[in-house]
């Protein structure tokens, strides 16, 4: 962005010619309209006309760099959603957690997560939520942005909280101008002996080079709850006793209430009888 006197006066110029544009509107829509771009234009050229997150940070200092650039790429993520693209800020974060600039990059991660497996073997979509702990199979996928056709390799790993590298699949690709998602022909199968009280990684690569690095946790099913805080003899721990006793406390229910559906069922039996 421009801060200098003349850079000022443009975006003046363009504000108030944009002002203007939506008066004129009101009684000859043409000259209206064409106020409104010209202004529009002055603008978006004086801002930059493109995202530029090492701008962002310069304005903002080192302790306020990353929240910013957070805020500025959802609100670019937003203004090309409703146009021909969406670029997911979480994406572009990875691409930053790799090392990379997203602006300097001819092939750019624009989103990226995992599908989820249950028993039922449908498949949920995670991107920043945390993954369920009880999934069977995760597999990982990403969207890649080119500027022109490609054909390499592009390399998924999954590195869990004690940085083990636990999954790695490689494939070969043919890659066309614009958007490409791809997904490894391989899934992760998840146990309960995975350590998952701490975040995982997942990295991208083409060719050798990183493209991204995500960043990802688990959320506690119920069912593994349960089993964390049973042991092999059938004792309950004292978290879920108390968790148990607070529920007791909170569902109380008459005697009357307890009793009703076996009245109900002594008219049952005698008419069997």
């Amino acid at each position: 962005m421009n801060n200098s006197p003349s850079g000022s006066s443009t975006i003046v110029v363009a504000l108030v010619l944009m002002f203007l544009g939506i008066i004129a509107t009101g009684s000859d829509i043409f000259p209206g309209v064409l106020l409104l771009a010209l202004g529009a234009w002055m603008l978006y050229k004086q801002m930059g006309g493109k995202s530029d997150l090492g701008s962002v940070s310069r304005r903002y200092g080192d302790k306020r760099a990353k929240a910013a650039a957070q805020a500025f790429v959802e609100e670019s993520a937003a203004v090309r959603q409703s146009g021909s693209e969406k670029v997911y800020a979480h994406a572009l974060h990875a691409v930053e957690q790799a090392g990379l600039n997203p602006d300097q990059m001819r092939v750019l991660p624009v989103d990226m997560g995992f599908m989820v497996f249950r028993a039922n073997n449908e498949a949920d979509l995670f991107r920043t939520q945390p993954l369920p702990d009880d999934a069977d199979y995760i597999q990982p996928f990403v969207q890649l942005r080119l500027s022109t056709r490609a054909r390499g390799r592009v390399k998924f790993e999954i590195m869990d909280s004690d940085g083990r590298t636990i999954f790695i699949h490689e494939d070969i690709h043919e890659l066309a101008r614009g958007r490409n998602l791809i997904t490894p022909k391989a899934r992760l199968p998840i146990h309960d002996a995975h350590p998952m009280t701490h975040d995982w990684h997942l990295r991208v690569s083409a060719d050798g080079l990183p493209l991204a690095m995500l960043e990802f946790g688990w959320s506690e099913s119920g069912t593994r709850y349960m089993r964390r805080n049973i042991s092999e003899d059938g004792e309950i721990s004292n978290e879920l006793r108390a968790a148990l006793a607070e529920n007791r406390l909170q569902e109380k229910v008459s005697l009357d209430d307890l009793l009703a559906p076996q009245q109900d069922e002594e008219p049952k039996r005698a008419t069997r009888r």
